[in-house]
C-alpha cells in the first residue's frame, strides 16, 4: 500500500476582526452608460455604489456623460448603501484631460474643489471617489489630494481613490496617500487589446496576492485596500481585434461558462474565482471592489450573488474549528488524493506558477493529475471562513 505523504503546510490565513460585519465593505462601480439597468441590479448587495465617471468642464462643471445620476441615487439609498461620485476614469476625452490639467493646478484647484463639494452637497453624496489614471496623475496630484481632504473633512466625506494594484504613481506623496479612507486596488486589465503579445488572463490570483503585496510594502495598512475584481474578461481568438466581453455575455452563450475561467481564448474570472478572491478579501483586506456591476448575469450566475453569499456564509462560520485538510501524496505524479472530511462544501483550484488555473472544481477527493507538466503548483482549498494553500511538486 503506497505511503501517504501529507504536504506541508504552505500557506493559512487566519480571519481578522475588521473584514467582518459591517466594516467588511463591497464596493461597485456603475458607470453612466449602464444606468438603464437599474432596475435589475440588487444593490442591497452593496454597502458602496461609486457613481462613473463624473468629468469637469473647463470651469470645473461636473457632468455624469449628460446623465442624470438621482435615479440610480434612489434606489441605491434606499437600500442603505454609501453612494460616491467617482471623478475622472481611465478613457478621458480630450477636452477632459484639458480640464483636469488645468483645474489641478495649484491656482485653480480652490475654485475646482469648491464646485466638487457643491456637486456632493446638492446630490446629498456620501463621499468622493478619484480615478485619475497614468498620464493623468502629475505633480499636482498629490496636492489636489490634500487640499480636497482638507475641505471635504468638515463635512465628514470619504475620499478613496482606485490604484493599480502592481504600480504606485511615483507622483503620489505618502501624505497624499494617507489622505485616502481605503485604496480600491484595480487587479485587473495586467493585460489586454493593447498588448496582443501578451494573450492570456488578465486577473488572477496570483497578480491578487503580487497587488496586497505592492501596496502593503509601500505602508498601506491592509485595512485600508479592496481588493478590484472584473465581472468582464478578454477575448485573444483574433489578435488584430481584441475585444473585451463581459461576464454576463459569456453566461448568456452557455452557463457552464459561470464556473469557468477560460473558454477557448477567452480569460475572465468565473464564479469559483470570485469566491476564491473575495474568501481573500475577507481574510486579509478591508472589502471587495467591482469593476463594474452592470457586467454581471441578473439571473442564477450573478457574481455580486456569490460575493454575497461568500461573506455572509464567511461570517455564520468564522467560529468554526476546521482541520486542516490532507494531500497527498506530495511529490504527485498522475493523481492527487484529498481528505476532505467534514461535509462542508470545499473548491478545490490548482493554480500554475504564472497564477493560471488548471483545475477547479468542488469537492473532488480524486484529481487526475495526468495531463499537468512536471514542476511546482499551487492547491487552493476553499471553505466558508477557511483558506488552506498548499504547494506541490509534479515529478511525471
Amino acid at each position: 500500500m503506497m505511503r501517504k505523504y501529507r504536504c506541508l503546510f504552505y500557506s493559512f490565513f487566519l480571519l481578522t476582526s475588521f473584514s467582518f460585519g459591517q466594516s467588511f465593505k463591497t464596493v461597485g462601480y456603475l458607470p453612466y452608460y449602464r444606468f438603464a439597468l437599474v432596475d435589475q441590479i440588487d444593490f442591497s448587495k452593496l454597502t458602496h455604489l461609486n457613481i462613473a465617471f463624473a468629468n469637469p468642464d473647463s470651469s470645473g462643471r461636473l457632468s455624469t456623460g449628460g446623465s442624470d445620476i438621482e435615479p440610480v441615487l434612489l434606489k441605491a439609498q434606499q437600500q442603505g448603501v454609501n453612494v460616491y461620485i467617482s471623478l475622472a476614469g481611465a478613457a478621458l476625452t480630450e477636452d477632459q484631460e484639458s480640464a483636469w490639467l488645468k483645474l489641478l493646478l495649484p491656482e485653480n484647484r480652490g475654485n475646482f474643489i469648491a464646485q466638487i463639494l457643491d456637486y456632493v452637497k446638492a446630490h446629498q453624496l456620501d463621499g468622493i471617489d478619484i480615478d485619475l489614471e497614468w498620464g493623468h496623475v502629475n505633480e499636482d496630484y498629490s496636492g489636489f489630494i490634500l487640499a480636497l481632504r482638507d475641505s471635504i473633512d468638515r463635512y465628514g466625506l470619504g475620499l478613496t481613490a482606485a490604484l493599480p494594484g502592481q504600480y504606485r504613481y511615483p507622483e503620489i506623496t505618502d501624505e497624499a496617500l494617507k489622505a485616502f479612507d481605503w485604496i480600491n486596488m484595480m487587479v485587473y486589465d495586467l493585460t489586454g487589446p493593447w498588448s496582443p503579445q501578451n494573450p492570456g488572463p488578465h486577473s488572477t490570483f496570483a497578480h491578487a496576492l503580487e497587488a496586497i503585496d505592492n501596496w502593503t510594502n509601500q505602508g498601506v495598512e491592509k485595512s485600508r485596500l479592496t481588493l478590484g475584481v472584473p465581472f468582464y474578461g478578454y477575448d485573444f481568438s483574433d489578435l488584430n481585434n481584441i475585444v473585451a466581453r463581459s461576464y454576463g455575455e459569456m453566461v448568456a452563450i452557455n452557463s457552464d461558462y459561470a464556473n469557468l475561467d477560460r473558454v477557448g481564448e477567452m480569460y475572465y474570472n468565473g464564479l469559483i474565482t470570485i469566491e476564491q478572491k473575495t474568501q481573500l478579501a475577507l481574510q486579509q483586506l478591508a472589502g471587495v471592489m467591482i469593476w463594474e456591476i452592470g457586467q454581471d448575469d441578473f439571473g442564477a450566475y450573478s457574481l455580486l450573488d456569490r460575493i454575497w453569499q461568500t461573506i455572509h456564509q464567511t461570517v455564520a462560520t468564522q467560529s468554526t474549528e476546521i482541520t486542516k485538510i490532507g494531500v497527498f501524496p506530495n511529490p504527485f505524479g498522475d493523481y492527487l488524493e484529498v481528505d476532505l472530511g467534514s461535509e462542508v462544501r470545499k473548491t478545490l483550484s490548482i493554480y500554475n506558477l504564472q497564477g493560471e488555473p488548471v483545475f477547479q472544481d468542488v469537492d473532488y477527493s480524486r484529481i487526475n493529475t495526468e495531463e499537468l507538466s512536471p514542476g511546482f503548483y499551487y492547491l487552493v482549498i476553499s471553505v466558508p471562513g477557511f483558506r488552506q494553500v498548499e504547494k506541490l511538486l509534479k515529478i511525471r
